[in-house]
């Protein structure tokens, strides 16, 4: 009888200390297998029956690790704490973040919060005791904020933000109505400069205006209604109040003269900002379209996990083998797992010897033999072998389960970073409000004017800081920027990304498909006699071609140049985690590993400067060897490792160049790990690092005060780039890796990521100046328009001067973009 008990671990912090515990806990007699887990801090020991569960703590505390026995009751969740889910709506800037955090913060029993914009979601750890009640108080807390939150259960997590296509399509339908209405108005503007002064008669530029200011620019009247019931103001305020400002006095100025409303050549028409309000809307529902294309992402990158989990799984109940869902596995089932099947559940194998594909965990770009005793990782593939394996942890508590929580809680931890406008407009607009009033009052009170003319002055204060240029400064930057770069084989999705690329002090290469190709390939080999080299290359040849095992292909490559020529061979089969078998004219044939060679006696002693210099350079070495009898001979080696990327040494010396720290993770052994940074130029190097330790390792980094790009390609790497300051996923990555990643490349050129960096600089610094510039015509032009100075009429020249500078701007990036080597 076997039994399998949760042991909870204190002192767990590192990839090593898994490994020390590991071994702490094989070396006490009994122990069948450990499986120690640094997220959770717990480890899963399968132990005969008789065996003295003291025994496992005294050999822990031996060692330095405080442990304690987990009762069944409690091995579901080993933490003190409870995470809550929440879908919040009404955020649309930085600032609506920082008050939602401190509206949840409030309610009692809410230990953490972070906030996400891009998602619209929040998570919130709270107390294990009433969460019921913390729940509901969290959302009344959020709704006196003047927000509103739901709470999102386990099975929706996945599609939290499941309304997002039907939100899409409806602001789509917007900006299309509203372009539509928008065009006519624009387009008399443009004509001007060509001296054509026919306009549209005020009451047809009223009647297209008015549904662009009332339907499609209804959420801004929302939003700024909402700001202003909490004491705020956000984006929504600069664009209300802006086009109000300018709608308002065109509609003044109509009522001031009903001759006038249907002439083509109307003496008012150029006191009629009615233009103005609609674009200004127009733009910023193109912006809020960007938007709501990059908050998707985020659940793309969590359904691409959830379907890497098997969804059907072999077990043995009652003598019989039967097919139940994976979700239905019991703790006391026993797994089948055939050729080439989906582990789908985490466990122990207890009888059967295969390879298993876990670069998607572990970023190992050869498959890993697995035997009796072996931990297992669910949604990793079987290689050649049958497996029988005892499941270790379900649902939730398994290491995908865990990875796709990292994802989630790695995206809403991660640092933001403020946008100058959403800062600036939380002064900006109550202090041109301010300036409007005593404008207003100062001509009425004090210089004794008409009080429609002191209205006019006060307007005109108003149609001067109409945000036309600030609405456009980023968004005109981030699109022309974008595409540009998109030219270059750089996606990014949004502003955050370009500025935390401009930002980047160290940046974080993962080893295995990103500096390197991912694939095995020879790069060295001998054979043992020379005379006999064309039947050994045969021998090789034959043996590789028809297996599927990334390193017989790779075999195949590099001998069939040098002989394709083919032996008959017979009786040939796979070896489960050695290699593979088979008979030519009456002798045994065999290619695989050192342990196979050892395993059938074959001496290697005339090897041993070949296995010196290649096993130090981290290479794989692949055996050729035949018996006849008893005696057995070798016949060659061949040595694999994984190719670099050609651009791979250029990407580090140009990152170098420009002040950048250069470091590599991997999850290979460090042997491997060291010879390509070494060959790169890398100094900074780490390695056997599980996804965890990767992410743990950027935080590391983060609290040095270094702002991180980690650049991956794989699953494995997903909560890392989820976590770090902005992650950039490789061409050929994974649909998760792409998914998490803020940035992405085309191709799997490692030299685009130092041009993406110097993009991201080039880009931050145009909105930077775009937004100086726009500043600017209210410093200069809000003095003038409150001393009366200005007519509205110049006010809305100068407003539109300043658009027409800040698209010219954000223009100029074409040619600064394409200037990058």
């Amino acid at each position: 009888m076997e039994n399998t008990i949760e042991l909870s671990i204190e002192g767990m912090r590192c990839a090593g200390c898994v490994r020390s515990i590991e071994k702490v806990l094989l070396s006490v007699e009994g122990v069948l297998s450990a499986s120690p887990d640094l997220l959770t801090g717990s480890a899963t020991v399968v132990s005969a029956a008789d065996l003295d569960n003291n025994l496992l703590l005294q050999a822990l505390a031996g060692k330095g690790y405080q442990a304690r026995l987990v009762e069944p009751s409690v091995s579901e969740s080993l933490t003190q704490n409870v995470m809550l889910d929440f879908k919040i709506e009404g955020m649309t800037c930085a600032g609506c973040v920082s008050s939602v955090e401190k509206a949840i913060a409030r309610a009692e029993g809410v230990r953490s919060v972070d906030v996400d914009l891009i998602s619209g979601t929040a998570r919130v750890m709270v107390e294990p005791s009433g969460t019921e009640t913390v729940q509901e108080a969290i959302i009344g807390q959020v709704s006196e904020a003047g927000y509103k939150a739901s709470a999102v259960s386990e099975e929706q997590n996945v599609l939290v933000d499941i309304g997002l296509d039907e939100r899409k399509s409806q602001t789509y339908r917007l900006l299309v109505i509203s372009a539509l209405l928008t065009a006519p108005l624009v387009g008399q503007m443009i004509l001007m400069p060509f001296g054509v002064t026919a306009t549209l008669p005020p009451l047809f530029q009223l009647l297209l205006a008015l549904p662009v200011q009332l339907v499609a620019g209804a959420r801004f009247y929302k939003g700024f209604w909402s700001a202003l019931r909490h004491g705020r103001s956000n984006m929504d305020t600069l664009v209300a109040v802006g086009t109000s400002a300018a709608f308002g006095l065109s509609l003044a100025v109509m009522l001031g003269d009903f001759s006038q409303w249907l002439s083509w050549s109307s003496h008012i028409a150029h006191s009629l900002y009615f233009e103005a309000s609609a674009a200004v809307i127009t733009l910023v529902l193109l912006g809020k379209i960007l938007e709501e294309k990059a908050k998707g992402k985020t659940n793309e990158a969590l359904m691409a996990l959830m379907k890497l989990q098997p969804s059907k799984a072999t077990v043995e109940r009652g003598g019989a083998q039967i097919e139940v869902t994976a979700n239905a596995v019991r703790a006391d089932d026993i797994v089948i797992v055939k050729p080439g099947d989906s582990i789908p559940v985490d466990g122990v194998v207890i009888s059967g010897v295969s390879q298993v594909d876990e670069a998607m965990v572990t970023g190992e770009s050869m498959p890993v033999a697995r035997k009796a005793g072996d931990a297992l990782i669910g949604g990793t593939i079987n290689g050649e072998g049958v497996l029988r394996i005892k499941p270790s942890t379900l649902g939730k508590n398994s290491r995908l389960s865990r990875i796709i929580e990292q994802v989630k809680s790695a995206r809403t931890s991660k640092p933001k970073i403020q946008k100058l406008v959403d800062e600036v407009s939380a002064v900006f607009v109550p202090a041109v409000l301010l300036l409007a009033t005593a404008t207003f009052l100062g001509w009425w009170l004090w210089a004794e004017i008409p009080v429609e003319a002191a209205i006019i002055n006060a307007v005109t204060v108003l149609v001067i800081a109409c945000p036309c240029a600030l609405g456009l400064a980023t968004p005109t930057a981030i699109m022309v920027g974008s595409g540009q770069t998109a030219r270059m084989g750089i996606l990014v999705k949004d502003a955050d990304a370009i500025d935390g690329l401009a930002k980047a002090t160290t940046v974080v290469f993962d080893k295995t498909g990103t500096l390197t190709e991912g694939r095995p390939e020879v790069v060295d080999y001998m054979i043992g006699e020379p005379a006999l080299s064309s039947r050994a290359l045969s021998l090789a040849l034959s043996l590789a071609r028809d297996s599927a095992h990334p390193l017989s292909k790779a075999i195949v490559l590099k001998v069939q140049p040098l002989s394709d020529a083919t032996l008959q061979l017979e009786n040939s089969h796979a070896l489960p985690g050695l290699g593979v078998k088979a008979e030519n004219e009456g002798r045994k044939i065999y290619m695989g590993s050192s342990k196979l060679m050892l395993q059938e006696a074959i001496d290697l002693t005339q090897y041993n400067a070949f296995i010196k210099r290649n096993e130090a350079e981290g290479a794989t070495l692949v055996w050729l060897a035949e018996k006849e009898g008893t005696a057995g001979k070798t016949l060659g080696v061949f040595a694999l490792r994984d190719k670099l990327r050609p651009e791979s040494y250029d990407a580090v010396v140009a990152l170098k160049k420009d002040g950048l720290k250069v470091v590599m993770l991997s999850g290979d052994q460090m042997a491997s790990a060291r010879a390509v940074a070494h060959s790169l130029g890398i100094d900074q190097v780490e390695a056997n690092l599980l996804p965890e330790d990767k992410l743990t390792y950027l935080q590391k980094l983060h609290t040095q005060g270094e702002i991180v790009v980690m650049v991956g390609d794989g699953i494995n790497d997903a909560p890392a780039l989820a976590g770090a300051d902005i992650g950039l996923a490789m061409g050929d990555g994974t649909d998760v890796a792409i998914s998490s990643a803020d940035a992405s490349l085309t191709k799997s050129d490692p030299t685009l990521v130092h041009r993406a960096i110097k993009a991201g600089r080039i880009i931050r610094r145009k909105i930077a100046q775009n937004l100086f510039g726009a500043f600017v015509y209210n410093v200069i032009g809000l003095p003038l328009a409150a001393s009366g100075m200005l007519s509205p009429v110049l006010a809305g020249l100068a407003m539109a001067l300043s658009s027409v500078t800040v698209m010219a701007s954000s223009l100029s990036l074409y040619s600064s973009l394409k200037r990058i080597d």
